[in-house]
């Protein structure tokens, strides 16, 4: 039996069906107790308790030493395909991200592919990932680096979107992000001005070389960031501490190398300019993604056929400044992350805007990540009983590597801006959608 028969197909859909009404409560529970990254404690309890009561699914909580990531594996012989449920919210706007409809469409995609491989006896493991803190902190850097996407001949997952065509092969920016903490020296600021050092004065030239680098800089990168640490300031006493938060954005690996000396060379002046000191700490770096265009095609072909008209967008329709950890799964093995688009959002409304928290929770959004999650199962089932389509996968993904050519580039950003490697909570959204 190949893997496009109908009837291999058809065990897809109806499992997915029939998971339909449990999937949909799932989804406003998430929905309606957003979490912030690493607090995703409901979400990992919900989609854990359903994924137990799953034929055939074992299921290990609180995987990878983080409190919320989570495993459910079927199969035990043959390949393996993987997917991602992602679970966390945004401060003040919730699920305007829409991970509510990402987390339900891995369990739909992982329990459609099983019901096929379990129905029509078929060999084939598949392993759904809980992934923490995608929008701050890259749970799935962390989860990569202990072993929990290790041996999968593939990953996929969705992504919701704004109204019209989705995006069979969106892009990402590869991003990294820098805490500046600046130190100097309190002192009264009409009395005794000359004995303090000002670290508002330093964040405040570093914030501005930055705006001055900017013209200089290709349109196709992204400098922004604030000044924090404000708190306890007063306009009587010179600061003896200020911080910069701040993101850095390119297209590729190979493109963000060189920009960041250039970024810390400015924060540097700040501190130079006003006697400080300071210190710097990287946030987790965001690969950009290496979209599997094997893979690509055989969810346009499916999502195309079941639709009757092109509903889904080549990448260069549809280039996006966003960046996500999985961009780091698709340097590790072939990767696929399609954006479905919601019915009932906004034309103008993107992710990260209340607006598209509401559409997050219509039904009109389920429905269509259900459908988006029915593709990404058709063709990870592919993966797995197709073997010549497996072996092309890889080699289209070892193409991409090669041509990507950015080993030496991410080396060298993660030896300029060194990350912890454990989980870090604040901040501000990673993802930079």
């Amino acid at each position: 039996m190949t893997y496009d028969s109908d009837a291999l197909n058809a065990s897809i859909k109806a499992a997915i069906a029939e998971a339909n009404d449990d999937l949909r409560a799932l989804s406003m529970s998430i929905h309606g107790k957003p979490e912030l990254a690493w607090e995703e404690h409901h979400a990992h309890d919900v989609l854990t308790a359903y994924m137990e009561k799953q034929e055939g699914f074992v299921v290990e909580r609180k995987i990878c030493q983080l409190d919320t990531a989570w495993r459910a594996s079927f199969g035990s012989e043959g390949p393996l395909i993987g997917f991602c449920s992602e679970m966390d919210a945004l401060p003040g706007i919730g699920h305007a991200c829409g991970h509510n409809l990402i987390a339900i469409a891995g369990c739909a995609a992982a329990i459609g592919v099983a019901r096929a491989l379990r129905e029509h006896k078929l060999p084939g493991r598949v392993v759904l990932l809980g992934t923490p803190a995608e929008e701050s902190g890259g749970g799935k850097c962390l989860m990569l680096e202990r072993g929990a996407f290790d041996g999968m001949d593939a990953c996929l997952m969705v992504h919701p979107g704004p109204r019209g065509n989705g995006a069979a092969a969106m892009t990402s920016t590869c991003r990294t992000g820098v805490t500046v903490a600046y130190s100097g020296r309190s002192a009264h600021a009409g009395g005794a001005p000359e004995k303090g050092i000002n670290a508002l004065d330093a964040a405040v030239q570093g914030y501005v070389n930055v705006s001055t680098l900017r013209q200089q800089l290709p349109t196709t990168t992204r400098v922004h960031g604030i000044i924090a640490g404000g708190e306890h300031w007063a306009p009587n006493a010179i600061p003896a501490s200020s911080k910069l938060l701040y993101g850095i954005r390119a297209p590729s690996a190979k493109d963000l190398a060189p920009l960041i000396p250039r970024v810390l060379a400015c924060f540097a002046s700040g501190a130079l300019a006003t006697g400080c000191t300071y210190t710097t700490d990287g946030e987790s770096l965001y690969l950009d993604l290496q979209q599997n265009g094997n893979l690509t095609d055989a969810f346009r072909s499916f999502t195309e056929a079941e639709s009757g008209s092109e509903g889904y967008a080549v990448p260069r329709e549809f280039p996006t400044f966003g960046s996500t950890d999985f961009g780091n799964v698709s340097y590790i093995m072939p990767g696929f992350h399609p954006m479905f688009f919601l019915p009932d959002a906004h034309p103008e409304e993107f992710p990260h805007s209340s607006s598209f928290a509401e559409a997050a929770s219509t039904l009109s959004a389920h429905k269509a990540a259900l459908q988006a999650a029915e593709g990404i199962a058709v063709v990870g089932l592919r993966v797995l009983v197709d073997e010549q389509f497996r072996k092309a996968t890889r080699k289209q993904w070892e193409a991409n590597m090669a041509a990507a050519n950015a080993e030496e580039a991410v080396a060298r950003i993660r030896e300029l801006l060194p990350v912890s490697k454990e989980p870090i909570k604040g901040g501000f959204c990673s993802c930079d959608h």
